[in-house]
């Protein structure tokens, strides 16, 4: 199969005849590999650039029988090479005439594609990409620039985010129909092949498959000056689809809050600016976006007589199956926090996890080690952990401790899944290239050889002093060391098993005696500050340094200073109160209604966790921030108490701290299988019960 489509936007298409019955069908589609921009400081030595995608997110979606059998591809785990996409398609084929349409945002070839077919009576046809295929080039028809209305969309309101590119949509050049085998294609060009068959190196990976989710607007209001606000009910990481009957120029809009005086604020805090100009021919027709966004409002400028039925939201992302998990418990607020830590995951998962749909799409170690925690409390959809996992190794991003989450990683994604082989595959490159235990002196890391971070964003840090010895990446070390030790063990690797417990335990020796404040009973932010921080104490506390006959009053401490960290190191604290029996306190934390809150995010109009308490904490904030969503997974591994024991979940714990609540519910699936456990305490005692089946 050749390239074809080229670069930039292309249609092409294939009529094609099927006279027998169609047993089964497979849809094979390559297309270019995602290039990607990046700064200065995001280079590490050595590795592959991990910034923002440069190219288009979306390179592909390919059509049958005028339905959309696929779309894509995923990030190649390794840059450069294609990813290989694979798809059953055999429901779209009928007898007769059918067409293949593609529309592709090619960066150098393009796409090349296989349609093989199997009959009933064993023979087979392939329909291939190649000079026989039809192509109308798609540039002006997908618009840089809204050249009928050159306000919209000016450079200085703002960017469209990592990829993608603004579509202005011509719908007097759209080919309406273009997907029907009595189409007139006749003024279509041959199609041009852009690279022969095996020009790219293939990923070798199997690759997620899209799904394409059909939203419904939950309310249309028209405004006095004309304007119509669509409001999707959640968070959407896709595009519009939009019908109009008659011509004209429609403006739209979109973004993931509203402004107080009225319409929706495209020029979103994140930078990004959606705002496009779609032109309608005579007699109307359905246009829809190729690329994706970022929002859950519509605002729509020059659609009079909008209604609902007009609209729709398409959203993408992973398969997920909302009926494997549930929560209840005697307190609703907890329960609203749980739901939006889950429509995180089922919002804004795509092929790896990620950042953000608007801003940055790319990924990061940490926010890989919530989101998969909280997905695996939700879903049993493990295969995006994997691919994150293979792909992050290949992509590391600069701050410090992000680089030393890689073990964590790999160490809660084995205890979940039991997958020996990645971790015999992984194994070696996270001692090498994750650990600094090579750096140790006395016990300690005097400085570390990437930027510490500590918290982000930075107004979240409450103080932190850098330095020689620095506390928090060296829990961090503690934390590594001590999960290598157990890998190595499930490896059969014996003597790395007992290095690297040896290292631990020397680890938090000399943190105990070099940062241990011995008078005030706290722990001190580096070897050289007199500064007892929050975050020092509590990395020591949720990693397992801290001394238990000692450390009464740093317990007491983060106790008592509220959510002084992030979104992000809400994870930490949350695991640190309820490491110490401070249940209660965690539950009051997470069903805070102040401004550092799930609940607050809830009042901004959120439906999936945020990337900071509130605008002031951080004014480009986004409202899609998967890596906020701590309570998702703390209250399935810390309030109830369920953990993995061995891995697979072969043996697993229930040591519930309901922490004030009357009563509590939690099921969810697992390699093993469904997991429910039941906690009441409303006779005076803790009653508990657990099923697996």
């Amino acid at each position: 199969m050749d390239f074809i489509g080229g670069l930039g936007n292309a249609f092409s298409r294939k009529v094609f005849s099927l006279d027998r019955q169609v047993r089964r069908a497979k849809l094979t589609v390559t297309a270019d590999p995602h290039s990607y921009a990046y700064q200065s400081w995001m280079v590490q030595p050595g590795g592959d650039p991990n910034w923002l995608l440069a190219g288009s997110f979306l390179k592909f979606r390919v059509y049958l029988g005028g339905e959309l059998a696929a779309l894509g591809p995923a990030r190649a785990i390794k840059t450069g090479c294609a990813v290989v996409s694979h798809f059953d398609v055999t429901a779209l084929l009928h007898p007769g005439r059918n067409v293949i349409g593609v529309i592709s945002r090619g960066e150098r070839y393009g796409f090349a594609l296989r349609l093989s077919i199997e009959y009933l009576d064993d023979t087979r046809l392939e329909i291939v990409s190649g000079a026989d295929w039809k192509t109308l080039p798609g540039n002006d028809v997908f618009c840089p620039i809204c050249w009928r209305k050159p306000s919209i969309a000016y450079a200085a309101k703002g960017h469209f985010g990592p990829g993608e590119q603004p579509e202005h949509i011509e719908g007097e050049r759209w080919p309406f129909g273009w997907l029907e085998p009595g189409f007139d294609d006749s003024t279509w060009l041959p199609a041009t092949v852009t690279a022969p068959d095996g020009a790219l190196e293939p990923d070798g990976e199997e690759p997620p498959e899209y799904v394409v989710t059909r939203i419904a607007p939950v309310s249309v209001e028209a405004l006095p000056d004309g304007r119509f606000v669509v409001d999707f009910g959640r968070a959407v990481f896709g595009g519009i689809e939009l019908a109009r009957r008659v011509a004209g120029l429609v403006e739209l809009r979109l973004g993931e809050e509203l402004l107080p005086w009225g319409g929706v604020r495209f020029q979103m805090r994140t930078g990004n600016c959606y705002q496009e100009g779609w032109n309608y021919p005579e007699g109307g027709g359905v246009l829809s976006h190729f690329g994706l966004r970022s929002f859950r409002y519509a605002e729509l400028v020059g659609a009079p007589g909008l209604v609902a039925s007009d609209i729709a939201a398409l959203a993408v992302g992973m398969p997920f199956n909302g009926s494997e998990s549930e929560f209840h418990c005697s307190d609703e607020r907890l329960e609203r926090v749980w739901k939006l830590c889950r429509n995180s995951v089922e919002y804004a998962t795509p092929d790896v996890y990620f950042d953000c749909p608007s801003r940055e799409r790319m990924a990061y170690e940490a926010d890989a080690y919530i989101n998969m925690l909280t997905h695996f409390a939700v879903e049993s959809h493990t295969e995006t952990a994997r691919r994150t996992i293979l792909y992050q190794m290949n992509h590391y991003t600069w701050p410090c401790e992000w680089r030393m989450f890689m073990i964590p990683v790999v160490y809660e994604y084995f205890m979940h899944t039991g997958d020996l082989a990645l971790l015999r595959q992984v194994y070696d490159r996270l001692v090498v290239e994750c650990s600094y235990h090579p750096l140790m002196r006395d016990g300690l890391v005097m400085e570390f050889p990437l930027r510490v971070i500590v918290d982000w964003p930075a107004s979240c840090r409450d103080g932190h002093e850098f330095g020689p010895g620095d506390a928090v990446p060296n829990a961090f070390l503690h934390r590594d060391l001590t999960d290598l030790a157990q890998l190595a063990g499930y490896l059969g690797r014996t003597a790395d098993a007992a290095e690297f417990a040896r290292l631990a335990r020397e680890n938090r020796e000399a943190f105990r005696a070099r940062l241990f404040d011995q008078q005030r009973g706290l722990f001190r932010d580096n070897m050289t500050s007199e500064h007892c921080g929050f975050h020092a104490n509590v990395f020591a506390l949720a990693f397992g340094l801290a001394d238990d006959a000692t450390c009464g009053r740093a317990v007491e401490f983060i106790d008592r200073a509220g959510m002084r960290c992030s979104v992000y190191g809400a994870q930490f604290y949350l695991d640190a109160l309820f490491r110490y029996g401070r249940a209660e306190r965690a539950v009051e934390l997470m069903t805070a209604h102040d401004d550092r809150s799930w609940l607050r995010m809830i009042d901004f109009g959120a439906t999936t966790s945020t990337e900071a308490w509130n605008p002031e904490l951080k004014p480009n904030m986004s409202f899609v921030h998967p890596w906020g969503s701590a309570p998702g997974n703390v209250i399935q591994r810390r309030l109830f108490g369920l953990l993995p024991e061995k891995p697979g979940w072969e043996a697993f714990r229930f040591e519930p701290q309901p922490g004030g609540l009357q009563r509590g519910c939690y099921r969810f699936k697992t390699p093993r299988g469904i997991i429910e456990a039941r906690f009441d305490c409303s006779s005076g005692r803790l009653e508990k019960e657990v099923t697996v089946h």
